[in-house]
């Protein structure tokens, strides 16, 4: 079962939006989006999704699930504006027979899905108008269209490739006081052969394995963390990226890490901070690139310098900023609730993602920084999450609340939704991925500028 579907998947919560409210509208669309999932884990339990060759398999499992939307119905589980999209929902899936999922994209990049009946001689096809393809791995059309936008690629889900972990011993100057030592302990994740080997708790790969070289060279992505953060903040999105066939690096910044909590979110180690940061991936990028001509390393062979993006969280959102404007071999960029000043912009092709309730970061001066950017350029607005959406852990304070906010779960795969295929699209050219950018999940807005 995909990872994304139990994550998703969570325990319902009383519905505390308003009674007239149209479904996954209003004050009640958390409560209803949760409602919906709560739904889905009931049917997927009492109606298992056989495949049989006819018979009365799909009437089955169609009364079945219906008699699961009057239980959630009668239990006040689920509101009754909602019982449309349930119905659409569960008409929508392949469950019950030998039928296929067909996710279709026309030239105008509306998404669309149908399930097909191989026997029937309706397969899924290509033709003048639309490009179809088979999603044997979705059972359901909605997530064909909302998870996969058509094309079958679910980025909540694992890519084929496992995940190796290497710390990178690196030593530079420091550009506030020359002379000194600035260690860079810099975290790499990278694509391996599938693996049942242990999984490091922090960094959430197998240290040290040989990387895959198979598929290589891989594009390389640079990660900045925030303030008081570290190089594993956010290695939910570190490995899933990896897995799908990229090398990410992402060094400390000595200064302004967890080690050094309190000191490390006063002004003057974050004035100093701000001088440092581009210069320490810009070091580390150089480093990345040497190790990829060094037939003694073990990143020989591994990374297309061709290919290469940077992004960052927080602090390292404004790291992305600078570094991208100072250093041309950086083709896109990825600023996730950056701490943005109103005149700045990003250069390359980019994605901007933030929380609508983020109570850290200057989301005014987010939205005038994406106004200036460069086109192609896409702007991701995430409801009921604030700042901590793209990390690992989520501080107790009113936008990390769930149920009244997201879980940390729930917000990690809207984001993986948006940054896997923005890295395909624009990093990897496959024009395919562009149909994730129209069409999306409850709860997201998208802005884009061609």
């Amino acid at each position: 079962m995909l990872r994304a579907l139990i994550v998703m998947l969570v325990l319902l919560v009383p519905t505390f939006g308003r009674a007239d409210d149209r479904c996954l509208d209003g004050d009640s669309a958390l409560a209803d989006q949760r409602a919906l999932a709560a739904l889905r884990t009931a049917t997927d339990g009492a109606c298992p999704c056989t495949v049989a060759s006819g018979g009365h398999a799909r009437a089955d499992y169609l009364r079945c699930a219906r008699q699961q939307l009057r239980n959630g119905l009668d239990a006040s589980q689920l509101r009754r504006p909602c019982a449309r999209n349930a119905r659409a929902l569960v008409r929508g899936s392949t469950c019950g027979g030998s039928r296929v999922a067909c996710g279709g994209v026309d030239a105008m990049q509306v998404v669309s899905c149908r399930d097909a009946s191989p026997s029937g001689g309706s397969a899924c096809g290509t033709s003048s108008r639309r490009s179809e393809t088979a999603c044997p791995q979705q059972t359901f059309c909605d997530d064909v269209v909302t998870w996969t936008a058509g094309t079958c690629l679910d980025p909540r889900s694992a890519g084929p490739y496992g995940v190796g972990v290497r710390l990178m011993h690196l030593v530079k100057d420091s550009v506030v006081t020359p002379g000194t030592d600035r260690v860079l302990d810099t975290a790499v994740w990278y694509p391996i052969a599938p693996t049942s080997d242990p999984v490091d708790p922090t960094y959430q790969g197998v240290m040290n394995a040989p990387a895959l070289l198979d598929g290589a060279p891989y594009p390389l992505l640079m990660f900045s963390h925030g303030s008081c953060g570290y190089p594993a903040q956010s290695t939910f999105l570190m490995t899933e990226i990896a897995s799908h066939g990229y090398v990410i690096a992402a060094p400390p910044h000595p200064g302004n890490t967890i080690n050094e909590f309190p000191t490390c979110g006063t002004g003057p180690a974050q004035a100093a901070s701000a001088q440092e940061r581009p210069a320490d991936i810009r070091f580390a990028l150089d480093q990345m690139l040497a190790a990829n001509q060094d037939s003694s390393s073990p990143f020989f062979g591994t990374i297309d310098p061709d290919r290469i993006g940077m992004s960052g969280h927080s602090f390292g959102g404004f790291t992305t900023y600078v570094a991208q404007g100072q250093d041309s071999r950086f083709k896109v960029a990825i600023a996730m609730a950056p701490a943005a000043g109103p005149s700045f912009k990003l250069t390359v092709p980019s994605l901007t993602m933030f929380g609508t309730i983020d109570s850290v970061v200057n989301l005014p001066n987010i939205r005038a920084a994406y106004a200036n950017s460069s086109a192609p350029k896409i702007e991701v607005e995430l409801e009921h999450t604030g700042h901590y959406a793209f990390s690992n852990g989520c501080f107790p304070a009113p936008e990390c609340n769930p149920p009244v906010t997201l879980t940390q779960d729930e917000a990690h795969v809207l984001v993986e939704r948006y940054v896997l295929p923005f890295l395909q699209r624009y990093l990897v050219g496959d024009a395919s991925a562009e149909s994730f950018f129209h069409v999306a999940p409850p709860g997201v807005v998208v802005s884009q500028d061609r």
